[in-house]
C-alpha cells in the first residue's frame, strides 16, 4: 500500500514533468468537468470516453454500468493461465481532499486493509495467503492525486475465486469498519511510510511543483498527506470522508483474466447491485487557475542531491478533451518531434567535451488540465550554465529549423517498428499489464485500444506524415508565451554576489543571443556490416530432453546452443550469450571495473559503429541486446521478434568479433556512476550500498560501491585486459527462448556462431573463496542528511546457493522472517512502513550466503527494532510455526512456481543459462513445485535454530549526523 508518487523509485529533480510521471504511477487524472473551477480528476462523467469519440474501443473488452452507477470492465485473457486482475477504481484522491485532510484518501487506502464487513482486522491478508496471494505482488493499492485503485490478483478463474475476490472489493467498496483502535494504530505505520519516503529529490519535487502550478490546490495535496493532519484523524471524520467519495458513481471494477464474462457480470450484479451513496455528497474543492508569462527562473537547492538539473518548461492550464482522431495525429506528430530531439540530445552525449550526463524532451497532458512541454538535462554542478545553454541552443535549434527528412524518416521507421512489437505481443500480454493500461486509461479518460486498432490508426498516418508537419507540431507543443527556466539540485548558486534566479535567467540570456545551425543530412550506418558464412559450422554433438523441451548443440569449435520453444511471448525471442568469470573475478586492486564495465560496453556500440549509429540503422527492427556483469560470469541479454532473429544473431557476432570500449563511454559512465554516489553518501539507503553490502562480504572489494577516486582511476585498457580477455577466449554459450522454429534456429546458429574461432569448452566450476560474513560484528554509521530516517539492518550468515533443497527452504524461512516482521513489527508496533528479510545465497563463493532483515525507522527506535528481531528469531527457532501460518506461507509461493514456469525469463535465467557448466539446473527445473510443496514446518524449525542465531548475527545501524 502506497501513495503513487512512490510508485517508481528515484525521482527526478526539477521538471514537472518527469517528476509527475514518478509521482503517480499511471497518471493523476481519472475524469472530466462539470464544475469549472474542480479539479477535473474528480469531476463525473456519465458516458465512456469511447461513446463521445470518433475512436473505437477494444473489440474484445466489454465496458457496462449497473443501475446504481457503478461501472466494469470486463476483458478475458489467458496469460498467465488461471490468473485474474481484479481492481477497484475509485475516482477519489488527495485532490478530493479539504484542509485538515490532506493525506486522507491514502490514509483510508491503508484502513480498508485493516478491518471490514467479511474480515476482521487482521484476517485480510491471511485471507489473501490462503488462497495463495502474497500481500504485496499480490494484493495492494496505492493512492494518487485523483485516483485510488486496489488490486487484486487472483490464482484462479472459477466462480468461487471470482466470487470471493468480487467480495473482498464490495468491502472495500463500503465495508470498512475504521474502528478508533484500528485508526490509531495504523497512524504509526503511515507516519513511518511518510519517513521513508522522504528525501532530497522529494523536497525538490515539491518546491518545483509550487513553482510550476502556483495557486493550485495540487502543491498542498501530495497523496501521502502532512504529519499534522494524519494525527488529527479520527474514526469520524474517515467515514465522513468514505461514504462522500466511495459512492456508486465513483466507482470502477476492472477484471482481465482467465474467466467467463457471463459468470463474472452476474457476481458484479449480484455483489454491486444493492449500493448506495451513504453520505453526504460534497463539492469539488477548488483547483485553482494559474498563467505563466514571460520568462520565469526557478532554483532549489539540495546539498543531498548527487547533480544538478536544469530545464526549460513551459505549462498551461488547459481542458484536455477526450482523445478523437484528428488529436491522435497531432498526439503522434508531436511524439515524433520528440523522437528527434531526443536522438539529438543522446548524440550530443556521446562527445568528448560534454557536460551532460543525462538529457530529455517530451511534452503531454496531466491532471487533465495540464498541458506541458519540457526539456532538461543533468550534470554536475559546476557546470549547470553550459548545461542550461546546451538545452536551451538544441531546443532552438529545432524550433527555429526543424527537422530533415532523414530524421523524420528515422523517427517513422522507429514508431512504426514500436507499433509493430506491440501488435506481435497482443495476444501473449499478461493481464496484470493490460489492467495496468486500463486503469491508465481511465486515469485519463481516454478511449482503450487493442495494439492493433493502433496499428490500423496509426500506421497509414506514418504513411502521409512529412518533416514540415512534424516541425508545425512542434512549434505548437511550445508555443505557450512562456519559458520557466529551472535550476535544482547540488549547484549553490547563492554565494555570489547576484541573486540565483538572476543568475539563471542571465545565463539563459546570453545562450538565446548565440546563433543555432540548421541540421545537416547524414549517411545513415548500415547493419550488420561483417560477413556470416553461407554454411554452417559441423554439429560435434546434439541431444534433446524431451520431458523439459530443452536441446543442446555442441559445435565442433566449442561454442554451446541450449534452446527452449515456448509460445509464452507469442512472436517473441529471448536469448543470453554468456562467457568467462563475470564480477567473481574482477580484480582485487580494481573495484568497480565490473560496474563500470557494465556501463561503457553497453555505451560503446561497435568498432565500427558507435551506439547511436547502431540505433540508427536498427530503428525498424525489433532486436536489441545489452551486457550485464553477472556475479558469476559475463551475460548479454538479447530481446527480439521471431521475424528478427537472424538480426538479433548478427548483434550478437557482432559483439563478440567487433566489441568497442570508447573512451567516451568510460567518461560518461563515471561521471554518471559519481552522481549516483553523491546522492547515496546523503541517504541512510545509499549509504547501505556502498558501505553495508561490503561489510556484510567481509570487506570484500567486489562488493559494495568503489570510492569516487577509484572509479576515476579505471582506463579502457583495464576494461580490455579484463573483460575484453575473457570476450575473446572463454568457454561461451547461447541461450534462445522462446516463439521460433528450433531447425531453422539452429541452422542460423550454425552460420553465426558454429563458425567463429575454436574457444576453450566448459569445465567444471571451482567455487572461489574471499567473503568472509562478520560473525558478531557491528558496523554503525553517520550520514550527513537533513532527513530524520534511520537503517537498522540485520543478517545471519548461511550457506551458499548449490545445496539447492537447503536453498529453497531458506528462501521460504525468509518468507516466514518477513511474515513475523510485518504482523509483530509493522501492524502491532506500527513502527515500520515496510520491513521485510530476505535470503541471498551466493552461486560463486564456497559456503558465503546470508539473511537479512532491513528496515527504515524513527533514529529513535533503533534499539527497540533490533530488540524485536531478537525476540522473533529466538521464537522462530524455539516454537518454531504452526501448520496454518506453514500453509499460508507456502502457498503464494507455489502460485509463483505455476506463474514462473509460463515466463521466458524463467527458462532463460534460471534454468538455462549456465547449464552447460552446471547442468543439475536441468534436474531442479524438475523439481521445483514438488519440492516447494514437500516444505515441513519441522524443517523451518530445524533450520531457525541452526541459522537465526542473534549470537552470530551481525548489525547494520546507519542513522543522520547529530
Amino acid at each position: 500500500m502506497s501513495s503513487a508518487h512512490d510508485q517508481k523509485k528515484g525521482l527526478a529533480r526539477t521538471s514537472f514533468l518527469i517528476s509527475l510521471l514518478l509521482l503517480v504511477l499511471f497518471g493523476c487524472a481519472t475524469q472530466i468537468p462539470q464544475a469549472l473551477d474542480g479539479s477535473r480528476a474528480l469531476q463525473l462523467r456519465q458516458r465512456w470516453p469511447h461513446e463521445k469519440s470518433d475512436l473505437s474501443p477494444d473489440r474484445q473488452t466489454l465496458f457496462g454500468q449497473l443501475p446504481n452507477g457503478i461501472r466494469y470492465i470486463l476483458k478475458e485473457n489467458d496469460t498467465p493461465k488461471d490468473r485474474v486482475s481484479m481492481h477497484l477504481f475509485v475516482q477519489a484522491g488527495s485532490l478530493a481532499e479539504q484542509a485538515g485532510e490532506e493525506g486522507m484518501a491514502h490514509f483510508l487506502e491503508h484502513m480498508l486493509f485493516n478491518g471490514s464487513t467479511h474480515f476482521p482486522p487482521g484476517d485480510l491478508i491471511k485471507f489473501f495467503q490462503r488462497i495463495g496471494m502474497q500481500f504485496g505482488p499480490d494484493a495492494n493499492a496505492y493512492t494518487g492525486f485523483g485516483q485510488t485503485v486496489y488490486d487484486i490478483l487472483l490464482p484462479a478463474g472459477d466462480t468461487k475465486s471470482l466470487a470471493e475476490g468480487l467480495l473482498v472489493l464490495r468491502d472495500f467498496a463500503q465495508g470498512a469498519l475504521l474502528s478508533s483502535v484500528e485508526v490509531e494504530k495504523e497512524k504509526g505505520v503511515v507516519l513511518a511510510e511518510m519517513r521513508s519516503r522522504d528525501s532530497a529529490a522529494y523536497r525538490t519535487f515539491k518546491a518545483a511543483l509550487s513553482f510550476e502550478l502556483p495557486e493550485t490546490i495540487a502543491p498542498q495535496r501530495f497523496p501521502i498527506g502532512n504529519r499534522e493532519a494524519v494525527n488529527a484523524f479520527t474514526e469520524e471524520n474517515l467515514r465522513r470522508f468514505y461514504h462522500a467519495w466511495y459512492g456508486p458513481q465513483r466507482l470502477f471494477i476492472i477484471m482481465v483474466g482467465q474467466f467467463d464474462k457471463d459468470v463474472a457480470l452476474n457476481l458484479i450484479q449480484a455483489q454491486f447491485g444493492d449500493l448506495k451513496h451513504l453520505g453526504e455528497k460534497r463539492g469539488l474543492p477548488p483547483f485553482g487557475r494559474f498563467s505563466h508569462q514571460g520568462v520565469k527562473g526557478f532554483y532549489h537547492y539540495e546539498n543531498e542531491m548527487g547533480d544538478t538539473s536544469v530545464g526549460i518548461e513551459t505549462v498551461v492550464q488547459s481542458e484536455k478533451q477526450t482523445s478523437n482522431i484528428g488529436q491522435e495525429r497531432e498526439r503522434l506528430l508531436e511524439q515524433l518531434a520528440a523522437r528527434i530531439v531526443q536522438k539529438r540530445l543522446d548524440t550530443l552525449l556521446q562527445t568528448p567535451d560534454t557536460v551532460l550526463t543525462s538529457a530529455q524532451i517530451r511534452s503531454g497532458d496531466y491532471l487533465q488540465q495540464v498541458r506541458y512541454a519540457e526539456i532538461s538535462a543533468d550534470c554536475k554542478p559546476e557546470h549547470w550554465a553550459e548545461a542550461l545553454s546546451a538545452i536551451e541552443q538544441n531546443l532552438r535549434k529545432a524550433l527555429i529549423y526543424g527537422f530533415t527528412d532523414q530524421e523524420v524518416d528515422v523517427a517513422k521507421r522507429s514508431y512504426r517498428a514500436d507499433l509493430r512489437q506491440a501488435v506481435n505481443e497482443e495476444n501473449s500480454r499478461e493481464s496484470q499489464d493490460i489492467a495496468r493500461n486500463i486503469v491508465a486509461s481511465l486515469n485519463d479518460w481516454q478511449v482503450f485500444q487493442s495494439p492493433g486498432q493502433r496499428m490500423a490508426l496509426l500506421g497509414p498516418m506514418l504513411d502521409t506524415v512529412t518533416a514540415v508537419q512534424v516541425y508545425k507540431a512542434f512549434r505548437s507543443a511550445w508555443s505557450a508565451p512562456h519559458r520557466m527556466v529551472m535550476v535544482t539540485g547540488n549547484a549553490d548558486l547563492r554565494t555570489a554576489g547576484q541573486a540565483p534566479v538572476d543568475r539563471i535567467l542571465s545565463v539563459y540570456d546570453a545562450s538565446t543571443q548565440k546563433p543555432v545551425r540548421p541540421p545537416e543530412e547524414k549517411q545513415n550506418a548500415v547493419f550488420p556490416y561483417l560477413p556470416v558464412p553461407n554454411e554452417g559450422g559441423a554439429v560435434a554433438q546434439r541431444r534433446y530432453w524431451e520431458d523439459l523441451g530443452i536441446g543442446r548443440v555442441v559445435f565442433e569449435n566449442g561454442f554451446q546452443l541450449l534452446f527452449k520453444k515456448t509460445t509464452f511471448k507469442k512472436n517473441e525471442v529471448s536469448a543470453a550469450l554468456s562467457f568467462g568469470g563475470g564480477k567473481s573475478s574482477e580484480p582485487r586492486d580494481k573495484p568497480g571495473l565490473a560496474m563500470i564495465t557494465e556501463g561503457v560496453v553497453n555505451l560503446s556500440g561497435f568498432g565500427r559503429m558507435d551506439r547511436i549509429e547502431l540505433e540508427t540503422a536498427l530503428s525498424d527492427k525489433l532486436a536489441r541486446i545489452a551486457l550485464t556483469v553477472q556475479e558469476t560470469h559475463f551475460q548479454v541479454n538479447g530481446e527480439a521478434a521471431s521475424t528478427d532473429l537472424q538480426t538479433l544473431f548478427a548483434l550478437l557476432r557482432t559483439f563478440i568479433k567487433d566489441p568497442a570500449v570508447r573512451s567516451d563511454a568510460l567518461r560518461l559512465t563515471v561521471k554518471r556512476l559519481e552522481n549516483h554516489y553523491n546522492t547515496m553518501q546523503h541517504s541512510v539507503e545509499g549509504q547501505m550500498r556502498i558501505f553495508g553490502d561490503r561489510f556484510l562480504a567481509g570487506n570484500d572489494s567486489r562488493f559494495g560501491w568503489p570510492s569516487r577516486p577509484q572509479m576515476a582511476r579505471l582506463t579502457p585498457a583495464d576494461i580490455e585486459q579484463w573483460f575484453g580477455t575473457q570476450l575473446a577466449g572463454e568457454a561461451m554459450d547461447l541461450v534462445v527462448v522462446g516463439d521460433f522454429e528450433p531447425d531453422a534456429m539452429v541452422e542460423l546458429a550454425a552460420r553465426f556462431f558454429g563458425t567463429l574461432p575454436k574457444r576453450k569448452t566448459p569445465g567444471t566450476v571451482e567455487l572461489t573463496t574471499g567473503p568472509a560474513f562478520p560473525v558478531s560484528e557491528t558496523l554503525r554509521l553517520s550520514v550527513a542528511t537533513d532527513i530524520e530516517k534511520a537503517l537498522v539492518a540485520v543478517a545471519y550468515p548461511t550457506d551458499d546457493f548449490w545445496d539447492i533443497r537447503k536453498t529453497r527452504r531458506l528462501g521460504v524461512l525468509s518468507n516466514i522472517f518477513s511474515e513475523r516482521l510485518r504482523v509483530d513489527i509493522r501492524e502491532k508496533l506500527g513502527a515500520v512502513y515496510s520491513p521485510y528479510a530476505y535470503h541471498r545465497a551466493h552461486r560463486a563463493y564456497e559456503g558465503f550466503g546470508y539473511m537479512q532483515a532491513v528496515f527504515i525507522i524513527d533514529p529513535a527506535q533503533v534499539d527497540t527494532i533490533i530488540s524485536e528481531v531478537h525476540q522473533i528469531t529466538r521464537n522462530l527457532a524455539t516454537h518454531g510455526i504452526d501448520p496454518d501460518e506453514m500453509q499460508r506461507i507456502l502457498d503464494p509461493i507455489l502460485t509463483n512456481i505455476k506463474d514462473l514456469r509460463q515466463t521466458n525469463s524463467y527458462w532463460l535465467n534460471s534454468v538455462l543459462v549456465g547449464a552447460s557448466r552446471h547442468p543439475q539446473q536441468l534436474d531442479w527445473a524438475r523439481t521445483l513445485a514438488a519440492d516447494y510443496s514437500a516444505v515441513t514446518a519441522e524443517e523451518m524449525k530445524a533450520l531457525a535454530k541452526t541459522f537465526l542465531n542473534n549470537d552470530k548475527s551481525a548489525l547494520i545501524v546507519i542513522t543522520p549526523e547529530g
